[in-house]
């Protein structure tokens, strides 16, 4: 742990879901003083105490408590909770002088935790670019991880050391578009499990079992995440628009015109990859290729 992270005698969750599950289980990995988890039904921080208490980890054992319970007990309390209930809650609780709390939520900034602000706590934001996938804690989901940070100092700054010590990379958020930031987070994340499902239907038309499309697409979508992570993004793609194939790309375009939605999809990204900078398409020949499957892209449009 750091110097900062020290500071706090004694952390609690509020919020025994998916994401508060995993800062959980990886609070307590990483050697943070986590004393308690609290939930609006008590029978959810009791199942989530007890799967931290069932892990390989020596610590003490984490209290299942009521969210006013929890914030009485803590000096650092994390809401990992609904974005809507997040004000709420802020509203409500006890808090006091001295005391820190941090949202977890990419889309607010720390306005929604301004009730809790007038009582004398310090608020921040820790805010994972990760998806949480299930209600079992994974302290690995935050290795090689982004979090997003926000709060004045000490606390914004101890919040940074904290992220950094369950293995994540931080980018501070203050001034930041809070509407910009989260879209940016969607484009990478769901809307590559649309691509998926757009995917999926164009391989069944093809032909193929559907039963099959998710399998066998699946480990391209993981590739290309790879690729994109090693290299810059013009070095990681591949494929007809990497190469400057028209010909392939045009009978893409043709095979998918009895689907409109997907050829929409197809030809708006492709535009997209065309448009990366630095461009995808090496000169000498790259600016002509890139041209011609512009036109073609264009005159495709429905």
């Amino acid at each position: 742990m750091t110097d900062d992270a020290l500071r706090f005698g004694a952390i609690g969750v509020i919020g025994a879901g998916r994401l508060g599950a995993s800062l959980a289980a990886a609070l307590r990995a990483a050697g943070h003083p986590l004393v308690a988890v609290a939930s609006a039904r008590l029978a959810s921080a009791e199942a989530l105490a007890a799967e931290l208490a069932a892990t390989p980890v020596e610590a003490p054992p984490v209290e299942a408590l009521t969210v006013e319970a929890a914030v009485a007990r803590c000096d650092l309390l994390f809401l990992t909770v609904p974005d809507a209930a997040i004000g709420p809650l802020a509203a409500a609780l006890p808090w006091r002088a001295g005391q820190s709390v941090a949202h977890c939520c990419g889309a607010h900034t720390l306005h929604v935790l301004a009730p809790a602000a007038a009582r004398g706590a310090r608020t921040g934001c820790l805010h994972p670019l990760q998806s949480f996938p299930t209600r079992t804690g994974d302290p690995a989901r935050f290795r090689g991880t982004t979090c997003g940070v926000e709060g004045a100092e000490p606390l914004g700054g101890a919040l940074e050391a904290l992220a950094r010590s369950l293995g994540a990379d931080v980018v501070r958020l203050d001034g930041v578009d809070r509407a910009l930031y989260p879209a940016a987070a969607i484009f990478a994340s769901n809307c590559a499990i649309a691509l998926l499902g757009a995917a999926s239907r164009s391989w069944a038309r093809a032909g193929l079992p559907l039963a099959a499309a998710r399998p066998a697409l699946a480990p391209l979508l993981q590739g290309a995440a790879a690729n994109a992570a090693a290299h810059e993004l013009r070095d990681a793609l591949t494929g007809p628009l990497a190469r400057g194939d028209t010909a392939t790309v045009a009978a893409h375009l043709a095979a998918l015109a009895a689907d409109p939605p997907a050829h929409e999809l197809y030809r708006r990204l492709a535009l997209e990859l065309l448009a990366l900078d630095p461009p995808a398409l090496d000169p000498p020949h790259g600016a002509e290729a890139r041209a011609r499957l512009v036109a073609l892209l264009a005159a495709a449009r429905e």
